[in-house]
């Protein structure tokens, strides 16, 4: 089965999910895991998932979370400053994009099969300096056990 989209896109792709990630909380102030499920719920996760370039690289992860908080009714704040942090929920945004591509499996059934954000930030430490497929293989352990 083919992937939603080319590895040229992958990158960009992974960026905007963790930017989106990180803006999310330190922008909106949500937990992360309340910022996930309003994700999860929008339109935005199908349209990424399903490899739509405007959902990739179209736009700025920022405008991605202001997207995502939108759809949920929220308030949309200004824009910050641009820079974002590499915190835990920056590299679960990362770590998630790249297994999607990987595997072809929607955010919403890796959600349902347990590999949900909350999981996926409790791998930061010690993974966050590991190869990507590290994370994979320990990710495949949680979605494949259910």
């Amino acid at each position: 089965m083919a992937r939603a989209y080319k590895k040229t896109y992958l990158n960009g792709a992974m960026r905007n999910l963790a930017v989106m990630m990180d803006c999310g909380v330190r922008k909106y102030g949500y937990p992360i895991e309340e910022f996930y499920e309003k994700f999860l719920a929008s339109d935005v996760s199908r349209q990424f998932a399903g490899g739509n370039p405007r959902f990739l690289v179209g736009m700025s992860g920022a405008e991605l979370a202001d997207t995502v908080v939108e759809a949920a009714g929220g308030t949309l704040l200004p824009e910050n400053d641009g820079t974002y942090t590499v915190s835990p929920e920056y590299w679960a945004g990362w770590s998630l994009a790249y297994y999607q591509w990987l595997t072809r499996r929607s955010f919403a059934y890796m959600h349902r099969k347990g590999l949900g954000v909350k999981e996926v930030v409790a791998m930061y430490h010690p993974l966050h300096e590991a190869d990507l497929s590290k994370f994979a293989d320990a990710a495949d352990s949680i979605v494949l056990a259910k």
